[in-house]
């Protein structure tokens, strides 16, 4: 029997809601693993960056993210 025991120190908080680790894929790699491209953005907050010939052209991020994303740029309003 094993028992682990772990002390709360002042430095430790809540996880937040921003994504902390982002990664990033071809699209053909993101599409044979879209599973595990889609539960790193739904369980673990993390955006996967799809990339074409090397560029950034998408971004696979949770729903929760979207939405907030969406609520902040609607209530900034049109840019010039």
């Amino acid at each position: 029997m094993y028992i682990m025991v772990i002390s709360y120190s002042s430095d430790m908080t809540a996880p937040d809601k921003s994504p902390t680790t982002e990664h990033e894929k071809r699209i053909a790699d993101a599409r044979n693993g879209l599973a595990d491209v889609i539960n790193l953005a739904r369980y673990r907050n993390e955006p996967t960056f799809l990339t074409n010939r090397g560029k950034r052209v998408a971004a696979v991020v949770s729903i929760e993210f979207y939405e907030r994303a969406k609520r902040a740029l609607d209530e900034a309003g049109p840019t010039p």
